[in-house]
């Protein structure tokens, strides 16, 4: 099911840069709204491929999305980038990531936007961050405790 408001707001941003509502276009916008992100190339290509859209039209799309603000590109220091929506609705998250499985789960609080306030004091502007925390989920914690030490 596609979450209408936000897949209208998505669309509404290709508008205003200019860009043209593609098929490509938007069988990727669907997949980063409908889904929780953030995702790879490959993951996204896997999950628009059935329409059609191949693998340079994804790399095409998430280039003209990122430079007009509307996904995020997240590093999870693996060299694989990853891709999420980023509307205007002022939702701002980070992720935690296990350095095992390379599963990732939102941090929905973010402390760091009273510093950017601060910065912002100090006379800088369009301020931007990226934050992620690494650790070891506890399904990889539970099977790391039940390996035999060598």
């Amino acid at each position: 099911m596609i979450l209408s408001n936000s897949f209208e707001e998505a669309l509404k941003a290709l508008e205003k840069a200019s860009l043209k509502k593609t098929k490509g276009r938007e069988a990727l916008l669907k997949v980063l709204v409908n889904q929780h992100g953030p995702f790879s190339v490959d993951e996204l290509h896997h999950f628009v491929k059935k329409q059609k859209v191949d693998l340079v039209t994804v790399y095409r799309c998430l280039t003209a999305f990122e430079t007009i603000g509307l996904v995020r590109r997240c590093d999870f220091g693996d060299g694989i980038a990853r891709y999420e929506i980023q509307l205007n609705s002022g939702h701002h998250h980070h992720h935690v990531i296990c350095r095992i499985c390379r599963r990732s789960e939102n941090m929905d609080d973010c402390e760091v936007t009273q510093l950017e306030k601060t910065i912002e004091k100090k006379g800088y502007s369009k301020i931007s961050h990226n934050l992620e925390f690494f650790g070891i989920c506890t399904d990889c914690g539970h099977s790391e405790r039940s390996k035999p030490l060598l």
